[in-house]
């Protein structure tokens, strides 16, 4: 059983933080009333860069986003950075709010971190999920090509690690755009910019550990015990996963559909905001108050 501990707001009223198992402040954002949403974020990023979506939900839902262990504003703590620690704070986060009838959104990493937690933890206190542009497993093999799109194998992935570490504003400056499609980096160099200089503030050896760590998962074989409602959401412009990927996530969530994105790589919610929210609204609204919020989250399914 976790134990709740205090947790107090900073003086804008929209971030607080919480004290983890180990003592670690975690740190999030909590805006909006109503039914709780939880916007988990990717690897090497923070909760902010969900700001344009949570502006769209928290008129409705009290919307929850932390930064994960080593991102943003929470330090990376005295536990292994793995994404099982990750479910866990997550766990706790769900606890200490006595957060139910929650929706977990995750992007990329995040998405491994609510799978992690649904399997451990159980749904007790969710409802549904949603998952954004991910694969249940990032490494390609002989026998699975649905891991990320450049081909990346346990070798390049060991390559990407030594470079991490070696370098990491250049890891960084390397990875920023395939955050989001070829066509909106083109158009929008600004964005580019801003988002590589927050992501090269990293720690190289936290976001090495990390990658390490995303790359061991598997969860092919556990996903037919995730029932709970699924919405797959994938950018059919993304650098990183195909909409293959999104096909294999519907045929293996027993309670799933999927929506694509015809504009957006591998962050939809940063380059299609408005819809994108509004898929997410219908979802919370069918799932958490089981009435039609009058919006269609089928959308392309290429």
């Amino acid at each position: 059983m976790l134990h709740a501990r205090a947790h107090q707001p900073d003086e804008t009223g929209r971030r607080s933080s919480l004290e983890l198992r180990d003592g670690t402040l975690l740190s999030f954002l909590d805006e909006g009333s109503g039914e709780p949403v939880v916007l988990v974020h990717g690897w090497a990023v923070t909760a902010e860069y969900f700001d344009a979506v949570a502006a769209e939900l928290s008129s409705d839902f009290r919307v929850i986003r932390p930064d994960l262990r080593a991102h943003g504003l929470t330090p990376s703590g005295d536990l292994p950075l793995e994404i099982g620690t990750l479910a866990a704070d997550l766990a706790e986060v769900l606890e200490q709010l006595d957060l139910t009838n929650a929706v977990i959104l995750g992007w990329s990493m995040g998405a491994l971190v609510a799978w992690r937690h649904l399997l451990e933890f159980g749904s007790e206190r969710v409802s549904g999920h949603i998952i954004e542009d991910m694969t249940p497993r990032v490494l390609n093999t002989a026998d699975w090509q649905l891991g990320m799109s450049n081909g990346l194998d346990a070798a390049a992935s060991a390559r990407a690690i030594r470079a991490m570490e070696r370098d990491w504003p250049a890891y960084a400056e390397a990875f920023t755009p395939k955050i989001i499609s070829r066509e909106r980096g083109i158009r929008d160099p600004e964005l580019i910019g801003r988002i590589r200089a927050e992501i090269q503030t990293r720690d190289p050896k936290a976001m090495a550990a990390l990658w390490s760590a995303m790359v061991q998962e598997d969860f092919r074989a556990e996903l037919p015990a995730i029932t709970l409602p699924t919405l797959v959401t994938y950018g059919e412009r993304s650098d990183a996963y195909g909409p293959e990927t999104s096909r294999y996530l519907v045929e293996s969530l027993p309670n799933s559909e999927r929506k694509g994105f015809p504009r957006s790589g591998h962050a939809p919610h940063l380059e299609e905001p408005e819809e994108f929210s509004e898929a997410v609204i219908a979802f919370l609204h069918r799932v958490q108050t089981g009435r039609d919020a009058g919006r269609n989250f089928e959308g392309s399914t290429q």
